[in-house]
């Protein structure tokens, strides 16, 4: 698992601006995803109320028709009323004054358009209205009638009129033999009220609602466009039951049209705008099926783009500034882990420091310990293998040529003898280190330097450096290190203390080693003009070429050395 996250951290750092765009784009859609969220519930808690509001209306709507104060005065009449008994049973003739001295007041106080009697056979034998040709008529194929007549109060809605379409509302109640409802039903009793005043109450339930009969025709709504429209397709059965209880609006055969909008659907499109569709049944009885009472509201409306945009937005930042988080948590912790591994480089590299110059210190003792060129770059290649990655080395002394001329002699090498025994100075990048007498460093190096071999193969150093080893600006020799290890800065810095050590050892092997040199030049001269000295009683100091050897010293001999 930790492999895992660590895998994880690496490709987060290396693609660290991928994932901020990438984390900015789910951040957009989380907040999208948000408020689309907060839409849909935002949407069910308004259908809720909307279905809500529609059972409440519906039962209200119910209840003002089937038990409300008009309702009551009609059964009253149907039970309490003998003279309306008397007249159904024939005891009185048709419209009797007595009869219609009842019903009248009871007419006007109601708003009324008519108040019926209909006896056992369904024939109005008591017409309380503006068109007394009713009387006599027999109504015995009217629902209200025959629902009536079965001991059942009822509602029936109808729609009538030639040039102007009106609609009337029939409340209907049975009328009793005797003052109690158990007794046989004898007649009817059927109060007809105007219906117009349902489309304010309607508009006054929300934003759109509608009146809906058993078979889909709309017979009141909140827009008086759609009255009389059809919310399903109907056949010709249907049809035809329509047209006798909504005769105007099925005139000639014609089928009234259709809404622009399907009522079928939870959610419903109108007038370009997605709107909410709530319903509930009205419990007026009637054989066809139950009315219903559809609501209309638009989530648009209710729902604030403010507020969507607002808690989009605070999901988007939310989840933008957890993701910036979890990167920014990310590269502490790779700091903290660089951090450390810093502080344990440093701290390994004040351990190396320390060791260094403890060997350093013990390097010194052991270069002036050795006598001879090769030993002093043995002990040095030996001493610097050990903490500095050299795979190869080389070591050169400056001495005069034939003509007088400096030029670099080999003193010593390491793991190669392929090392040139003496270099002009100028002559390639050890010849111009020396002219130069600046150090010169190369990565990646070409092949035809140096090859690196052992007993497993060989191959190209990974860098070259070069460095003069000068003692106060004289130059004195060269040293030329390839190692596998691309890094020559480090492997220069290692050993900017020890050239200088380098550099006095050196000078001084090769100030004892000319001494030694022009020692043994004066005794052989000396030798050889013994034999002169003894003839003479007294020495010619005239002349100084014989003894000008033995007066040189090893200051003098530095004289001789290359200086830039």
């Amino acid at each position: 698992m930790s492999r895992l996250r660590e895998d994880f951290a690496r490709g987060l750092l290396r693609h660290a601006p991928t994932y901020l765009v990438f984390a900015l784009l789910l951040s957009l859609l989380a907040g999208g995803l948000a408020a689309g969220t907060y839409r849909r519930a935002d949407e069910a808690d308004l259908s809720h109320l909307l279905k809500t509001q529609a059972q409440r209306q519906a039962v209200q709507l119910t209840d003002e028709t089937l038990r409300g104060r008009t309702m009551g005065a009609v059964a009253m009449l149907g039970i309490n009323e003998p003279v309306l008994k008397e007249l159904v049973q024939g005891r009185l003739p048709p419209d009797a004054p007595r009869a219609l001295e009842r019903l009248q007041p009871l007419r006007r106080a109601l708003a009324a358009e008519g108040l019926y009697v209909m006896d056992a056979d369904g024939r109005v034998v008591a017409n309380a209205s503006d068109f007394p040709a009713v009387t006599g008529l027999l109504w015995q194929d009217r629902p209200y009638w025959q629902q009536a007549f079965a001991g059942q109060e009822t509602v029936y809605p109808i729609a009538e009129g030639d040039d102007v379409l009106r609609r009337s509302l029939f409340l209907a109640a049975p009328l009793y033999a005797e003052a109690d409802r158990a007794s046989l039903v004898i007649g009817v009793v059927a109060i007809k009220l105007p219906a117009e005043g349902l489309d304010a109450s309607l508009r006054a339930l929300g934003e759109h609602a509608l009146l809906l009969s058993p078979l889909g025709l709309v017979y009141a709504s909140s827009d008086e466009r759609w009255n009389f429209r059809l919310a399903a397709d109907l056949d010709h059965a249907q049809a035809a039951g329509l047209s006798q209880q909504f005769g105007p609006a099925f005139q000639d055969g014609a089928i009234p049209r259709r809404l622009s909008f399907d009522l079928a659907r939870d959610r419903v499109t109108l007038l370009g705008e997605r709107h909410l569709s709530a319903r509930a049944s009205l419990r007026w009885p009637d054989a066809t099926g139950r009315w219903q009472l559809v609501l209309l509201a638009s989530p648009s409306r209710q729902e604030s783009a403010f507020g969507l945009m607002t808690i989009g937005g605070v999901v988007a930042l939310l989840v933008f500034a957890l993701l910036a988080l979890l990167l920014r948590g990310v590269q502490n912790h790779d700091a903290r882990r660089q951090a450390l591994a810093l502080s344990e480089a440093a701290s390994r590299e004040l351990m190396q420091l320390a060791q260094f110059k403890a060997r350093q210190s013990e390097l010194t003792l052991q270069l002036q310990r050795a006598r001879e060129l090769p030993a002093l770059a043995r002990t040095l290649f030996d001493e610097i293998s050990r903490f500095l990655p050299m795979h190869q080395g080389s070591l050169y002394c400056v001495e005069p040529g034939p003509a007088g001329e400096p030029r670099l002699r080999l003193a010593g090498s390491y793991a190669t003898d392929q090392a040139p025994e003496r270099v002009a100075l100028g002559d390639g990048l050890l010849g111009q280190c020396a002219r130069e007498r600046r150090s010169l460093s190369f990565s990646d190096v070409p092949p035809g330097f140096w090859t690196i071999e052992s007993g497993l193969g060989q191959a190209l150093p990974r860098s070259l450096l070069l460095l003069p080893v000068l003692r106060n600006d004289v130059l004195i020799g060269v040293l030329e290190l390839a190692s596998m290890d691309p890094d020559c800065a480090r492997i220069e810095a290692a050993l900017e203390g020890l050239l200088p050590v380098l550099a006095m050892n050196l000078e001084v092997l090769l100030a004892e080693q000319r001494l030694e040199r022009l020692l043994a030049e004066a005794r052989a001269q000396a030798g050889a003009a013994a034999v002169a000295v003894d003839a003479s009683p007294q020495l010619d100091y005239a002349d100084t070429t014989a003894a000008a050897p033995a007066a040189r010293s090893p200051a003098t001999e530095r004289a001789t050395l290359f200086r830039a």
